[in-house]
Formats: C-alpha cells, structure tokens, sequence
C-alpha cells in the first residue's frame, strides 16, 4: 500500500508539473544518442515554430523547474522543419557516466515541466537493462484492425513502469504509406511516447531501426541520429556491450549494400581478438531472417549476414516485421542434411534470434514452428533484456493489465522487473538464458598493455600520438571514429618513432574513438573533444 500511494502522489506532483509545458512552447520530447551513451545525450523536442530562444538547463541535483538554479545550460544544436514538425535537437555532452541528470526546456514563452535522464554506465561490471521491440505502427486504413493505437499506448505505458535504462526499437514507428494522413500519424506516434515518461519525469532514449515503412530521412530528421545510411554502432557499458543497428530492405539486398557491410565487417575485426573486444556483441534490424509468419525466408541476409554473426560472435539478434513473437534456440546458417531454412541448431557458436515486432501493429498468424524455434507467439509483446558480462537474460513483457502493473524507482535492483507484469511462460520457460563462456579470455584482452598513446585528452585542436620504444613496426593507421562508429578520418604514420600531431579542431565536441592500427595489432583510444 505504502509504495501505491508513493506512485500515486508521484504521479500527481509530475501530472502538476506538465501542466506548466503549456507555457513554453515544448512538445513531444524524446532522447537519443549520436554518440557515446555514457557521456552525451540528444534532447528533442517539437514545437509549433513560435518558440524563441529556447536552452535545455540541466544538472544532477533536482531542482525542479527553476531553471537559473540549474550549473549547466546549452542551446539547440540544429533545427529540422519535418513531417510537419519543428523539431530541436540540444546534443549535451560531458556528462558523468552512471549518472541521473534533471533538465527543463526554457524558451522566451516559459519554463516545460522537469524531466530526468541516466546516462549509461562505462564499467563493464555493472549491468543493464533495456526493452526491445518494434512494429507500433497503426494499421492500414479499411484492411486491418482499427485498435492498434490504444495496444501501442499500452506498451508505452508498460515502458515506464519497467524503467529500462534505454529502447532498442527494430523498425516500423508508423505507416507511412498512407501519404495523406502519415504526419498525422508521427504526431500521433510522439504523443503516444509520451507515455513511456516514468510518473516522475524519467525518459528512456532510444535507439531506432530502420523499417519497411520508414523513408530515408525519418531518424535523422525526428531523432538526429548522425548517420543519415540508417545503419550505426553504440558501445554500453564501456567493453560490456557493442550494439549494431543494421538497416535491411525488402526492395533491396543485404548483399547489395556494400557500404554498409564494409562498415560491419570492419568494425566486427576492430572489435574482435584484441583489446577492443566486448563481452557481448548484439544486433538489431527489422526483416527477419526466417518469418515466423506471413513472409517468406530472406536468403541474401542469411547468406550475408548470418556467417559473419557466427565467426564474430554476435549472440543475440532482435528482429521486427512480422507482428509475432518468438525465440530460437542458438542457431547457425548451415546447408548440412540437418538444416531447416538454412539455420541448424548449434548451442556453442549459435545466435539467438527473438522479436519479430508486436508493439501494436495488426497481429498475424503463424507458421509451424521450426525444429530449431524454442518457442512462438501472436500477441503485443516486447522483450526485456538484461545483461551482465556473465549472463543475458531475455523475457517477453505483454501488454496485459498495464493499469495493474507496479511502478520501479531506482532504489529497486537493476535486473527487476515491476510487479504485476505479464511474462510469456511458453513451454520452454519463461526466461531465455545466455551464458558468456569467453569472460576470461576477453579480462586477458582487456589487460593487454597499450603500446601507443594519445594526449591530452580532453583535446580541442590537436591530439599527440607516440609509441613505445619496444615496438618494432615502422608504420601504422589512424583512424577516427565518433561514438555511433561512423568514420570521421584517417592518418598514416610513417614514422612510429616520432610525435605524430592530429587535427582534431573540425570534430564537434563529444566523444570519439582513435583507433591505431599497426602489424597485427590494434590500439583503441578513448578522447573527448571540447571546443
């Protein structure tokens, strides 16, 4: 009872503070990233083209809405006119990793009401948790169910009772076919997420995914996300996690998009078998590779894709699409007599594929399962994900009840699930189980002593390079990338005996990633830019 009335009056007290938003003009705010999740954030927000002046002020002690009580403030960074929209993007960087920081948005028409943000930890022993899930799309006008609305705004709600630490979203926000009506339909999409704000104000970032009813521009434009191919690379948890967002096509084969695949396979061998290497690698993308339902097997992912999941360990892949539910057993793509849709089950080297979107949009019926599908569903769902360098653990949250489902705070554990909360319990068990059997020997990667180094750090024009005197080799490459792994630039050196001066003063401030590579080795810098 005692926690129930703490929700309650929560709720209230920040309802009162969001009456205050119609006095600035501030509207659909959403968090994303475009660099590194431990140190910067992006705050978005729309308005109707009237706001003047606007700043985000922020800092770690909770001071309400008195804006010129709060240490830091920074401006917005860009402005994109967009599916009928204003949207303002304020990239915060130099923040402290781990750590909660309140902020309002202040314009010349007033002061929104408080929210609150955590950046992600940089300590790969501590854990994490975030929801996966896609396809919250409304259904096509006259053919499909006319309720997907109110199912989406059921999982929303749900999103701020689990208190995830961030949202990997596989694709499909909205229809967007329907060309008359589909700005209507992102409006009515941002309003919606508002519904995943915690009753105190806590928003989740999220990370989105390129779908079938998504054009180019949309993330870049709603989200800012840096990489307008759709297509990026985030690190939680410092060496804890490397996270991959692909984008796949139905017009267009996985094969066929070389830059892309160039990109993946080359960040895949900077982070595998040397120091850079995490403890988990995981990836998400909207068409499955084996539907579950409705489609057809997509053979040029699982002929490009898939091999390079099993050589560089790539444990988890979270799919969209369908508008079922389902996990597989550890499986590789494999032509053997066994084989079942070019996958064969391998408990050792196998990836586990879950999702296929059920946010909302019209369910669809199933096949058969495969031999190598553990367990299969049609109903709105999502996934939560929990991870730690040992264990990953994954649960099917359905948006059943959600009025009735408990409310977390951050004194509750990092792996705790609300109470109440609907968890899938098919046949095989509720909880999907991964076990790390590398731990060890990614601790003796990890401990790999540096031959190189990079200063001073933070840097605002130029970062020095040298090398130790015991390295043999003569020469080596530079290169640069921000914190969404898009390269930024590269330099030979010629000479490893000698200083090596790099222009930085072109790179925005944040967070980027030097890699040196030299002979068999390669050499990972972190370095904030500051201007």
């Amino acid at each position: 009872m005692k926690n129930k009335i703490i929700t309650l009056v929560s709720a209230i007290c920040f309802m009162l503070l969001l009456s205050e938003n119609i006095f600035a003009n501030v509207r659909y705010l959403r968090l994303a990233y475009r660099d590194d999740p431990s140190t910067t954030i992006v705050i978005g927000w729309s308005n109707d083209g009237t706001s003047t002046n606007a700043q985000v002020y922020y800092g770690d002690t909770d001071l309400g809405t008195a804006w010129d009580t709060y240490p830091n403030s920074h401006g917005i960074d860009t402005i994109t006119s967009y599916r009928n929209l204003t949207n303002n993007f304020s990239r915060i960087t130099g923040l402290t990793p781990n750590t909660i920081y309140y902020f309002v948005v202040k314009d010349d028409q007033g002061v929104s009401a408080r929210y609150s943000f955590k950046t992600i930890t940089d300590n790969p022993n501590d854990s994490l948790k975030f929801i996966s899930g896609g396809d919250s799309r409304t259904g096509a006008p006259l053919i499909e169910p006319s309720d997907c609305r109110q199912r989406r705004q059921s999982g929303n709600m749900l999103v701020a009772r689990i208190r995830p630490n961030f949202i990997s979203f596989t694709g499909d926000c909205v229809f967007s076919e329907n060309i008359i009506q589909v700005n209507q339909f992102w409006s009515d999409w941002f309003q919606d997420w508002t519904l995943t704000y915690g009753p105190d104000g806590r928003i989740a970032p999220v990370c989105v995914t390129f779908g079938n009813h998504e054009v180019t521009d949309d993330f870049r434009l709603l989200f800012d996300i840096t990489n307008s191919d759709n297509h990026y690379a985030l690190s939680f948890g410092g060496t804890l996690l490397r996270f991959y967002t692909l984008k796949s096509d139905e017009n267009v084969s996985a094969c066929d998009n070389a830059a892309q695949l160039s990109w993946f396979l080359d960040d895949l061998q900077t982070h595998t078998g040397n120091a850079n290497e995490p403890f988990w690698k995981f990836v998400q993308y909207h068409i499955p590779m084996v539907p579950h339902g409705y489609y057809s097997p997509n053979q040029p992912q699982i002929d490009c894709w898939a091999n390079n999941f099993q050589q560089y360990k790539i444990r988890l892949a979270m799919e969209g699409h369908t508008h079922v539910t389902k996990y597989t057993w550890p499986i590789i793509p494999s032509t053997d007599a066994g084989a079942e849709k070019g996958f064969i089950q391998d408990t050792i080297n196998g990836t586990v594929y879950i999702g296929e979107g059920g946010w909302g949009a019209p369910l669809r019926t199933l096949y058969s399962p495969n031999g190598w599908t553990r367990d299969q569903g049609s109903f709105d769902a999502y996934q939560v994900v929990f991870v730690s360098k040992y264990r990953t653990e994954i649960k099917t949250a359905q948006f059943t009840n959600v009025s009735s489902v408990g409310q977390l705070t951050d004194s509750d554990p990092a792996w705790s699930l609300p109470s109440g909360i609907s968890v899938w319990a098919p046949a095989n068990g509720s909880t999907v189980v991964l076990t790390n059997p590398d731990v060890s020997g990614i601790e003796t990667l990890h401990k790999m002593a540096l031959n190189s180094r990079v200063y001073p750090n933070p840097a605002t024009n130029t970062i020095n390079i040298e090398f130790n005197t015991f390295t043999t080799d003569k020469k080596a490459t530079v290169s640069i990338y921000n914190g969404m792994a898009k390269h930024m630039s590269s330099v030979a050196i010629s000479d490893m005996s000698n200083t090596t001066k790099v222009n930085v003063s072109d790179l925005k401030s944040g967070a980027y990633f030097i890699y040196i590579k030299y002979g068999n080795t390669i050499d990972c810098h972190k370095i904030i830019i500051t201007h």
